[in-house]
């Protein structure tokens, strides 16, 4: 129990099975790992955000957090709110933000860096997530963290693999073998895209069939070597 005599919520959400989506019909919800990460990441007055709702909201609320959740459903609000109140969790710090998060986060979050904590499980068909990631990470504070869902779905593997090569985030886990969790070191840097881990790869000639993709490295490479003859020549 907890000291106010409470069990402790991520024990709570898994025994309760609250549904919380589809009207009250379905749990889309993240899973004990990433719940109780989410949890133990936030202290009472942090600034947090998620896009989605569920019983991570829960998780926020119970830790106290000036929480803001954006999702296009008001009926998962209520029964968020709802579930909350029954079970004596504080809820009148959560703001429930209906719309999608490509409409919202632009003029919800600005440009400054208030978010302590943030999570992003809302849309997962593409662009959304790295929507979601670009307009929350302008807003994180430099040690805030940021958790991700799902990161085995290719429009969120994209954006876990470039935090995972950029020097400005760390990698503080895998949860649940579908969710992250990670760090912000610093704010990045404005940079060539040239300088970003992420595009090491270039060129990538995988859009063409096999003769032309032979052709065009073959191209690229003399393009290559030629130039290191002519910057050996002017040394």
């Amino acid at each position: 129990m907890t000291s106010n005599g409470r069990q402790p919520i991520v024990e709570r959400l898994l025994a309760d099975k609250p549904a919380f989506h589809a009207g009250g019909h379905a749990r889309w919800d993240s899973l004990p790992e990433t719940l109780a990460a989410i949890r133990q990441s936030v202290r009472p007055g942090d600034v947090t955000l998620e896009t989605g709702v569920g019983a991570s909201t829960v998780a926020f609320a119970d830790g106290g957090a000036n929480h803001r959740a954006v999702s296009p459903d008001p009926a998962e609000h209520r029964l968020v709110r709802d579930y909350c109140q029954r079970i004596g969790v504080e809820d009148s710090n959560i703001t429930f933000i209906v719309g999608l998060s490509d409409e919202i986060l632009p003029t919800l979050l600005g440009g400054d860096r208030t978010l302590d904590v943030a999570f992003i499980d809302g849309a997962h068909s593409f662009p959304y997530p790295a929507v979601d990631w670009y307009y929350i990470t302008r807003a994180l504070k430099p040690g805030g963290k940021l958790l991700m869902d799902d990161i085995t779905i290719p429009a969120v593997t994209d954006v876990f693999r470039h935090m995972t090569i950029e020097p400005n985030w760390r990698l503080d886990g895998v949860l649940d073998e579908r969710a992250a969790a990670f760090t912000l070191l610093a704010p990045p840097a404005p940079e060539e895209w040239t300088d970003q881990g992420y595009n090491k790869g270039y060129p990538d000639f995988a859009f063409a069939a096999l003769p032309v993709r032979l052709r065009l490295s073959a191209t690229h490479r003399v393009k290559q070597l030629a130039r290191s003859v002519r910057a050996a020549a002017g040394a």
